[in-house]
């Protein structure tokens, strides 16, 4: 009787997002430095599956100035391999609007999403991953069944990397939405680290006993926009090596959305995770001598 192949499950979710105003050289830069080559890598790549989402304020400089690109998006949908996630339309942080805004603003992206794409959306990309408790309710309300935020949120309530291969379920006033937590590990290796250091990581992760998940949720302009990503991601054909290693561990490493994960498998537990954002985000957002006395420490350390 041959030996159980060790599993796991590994999620992509791609957050673009340009915010309304900016130069109109900018977005076509982004455009064609990460947008475009990322959408064309995924449909090389037809086995692969992601979660991506883009701002309303992208969607609409799409639709005016490449309107193909919503079209092949489409295409994509309707064939499986990616699902479109919500947010807010323009991109607000949530918690500091007022709820019949938080709604507004996910209810104006949910409509766009079902006219262009055909399906009512049920994730949703929190902006800068800013999370409140109570937006467990506001989500709920706006048909929101997931979300994902850093593995920084989960560790400020006392669980360790071993315990975040999964999803947890969070309640507020008899309202429930589940948290994916996004691996810090894998949003600072991908896509700095080489392919074997990354699928050595899911490798070492993967598990006979139980089912599990590593997510990686960041932003899609650090594939081609950031400082010589372009020349590493598509020139050096990093995205490239990279989803072919995806494809040729097939076996024990399945890559899959989100929302399908959700629908498959159970959740990890509940959990209520306290006031926070990404772990960069609570450094900024202190105040400058604070700020500059935590960089340090963490220097020295």
């Amino acid at each position: 009787m041959s030996n159980p192949i060790k599993q796991i499950y590994f999620a992509i979710a791609l957050h673009n997002h340009q915010p309304v105003g900016n130069f109109p050289w900018v977005f076509e830069q982004a455009y064609q430095q990460a947008y475009l080559p990322m959408l064309e890598a995924i449909e090389k790549h037809p086995s692969l599956s992601f979660s991506v989402h883009y701002s309303g304020s992208l969607m609409d400089w799409f639709k005016q100035s490449h309107p193909d690109f919503i079209q092949r998006l489409a295409e994509l949908v309707k064939r499986g391999q990616i699902e479109v996630i919500s947010g807010g339309y323009y991109e607000p942080i949530l918690p500091i609007i007022p709820d019949a805004d938080k709604l507004g603003q996910i209810a104006k992206m949910n409509s766009f999403i079902s006219r262009q794409f055909g399906f009512k959306p049920i994730g949703l990309w929190l902006a800068e991953r800013v999370w409140e408790p109570y937006l467990t309710k506001i989500l709920a309300q706006a048909g929101i069944r997931w979300t994902l935020v850093d593995d920084t949120h989960f560790k400020l309530v006392g669980l360790e990397t071993k315990d975040l291969f999964g999803y947890y379920i969070s309640e507020e006033q008899g309202y429930f939405v589940s948290i994916f937590p996004i691996s810090k590990y894998l949003r600072y290796s991908i896509p700095w680290r080489t392919v074997r250091e990354v699928i050595n990581y899911l490798q070492k992760g993967a598990s006979e006993q139980e089912t599990k998940i590593a997510v990686l949720g960041d932003d899609g302009e650090k594939f081609g926009v950031w400082p010589g990503t372009y020349d590493h991601c598509w020139r050096g054909k990093w995205v490239e090596d990279f989803f072919t290693a995806l494809e040729d561990n097939q076996e024990w490493l399945h890559v899959v959305k989100l929302g399908d994960y959700i629908q498959k498998f159970p959740p990890s537990g509940r959990i209520y995770l306290p006031c926070a954002a990404y772990d960069e985000m609570l450094e900024w957002a202190l105040p400058a001598e604070k700020s500059w006395q935590y960089a340090r420490l963490k220097q020295q350390l």
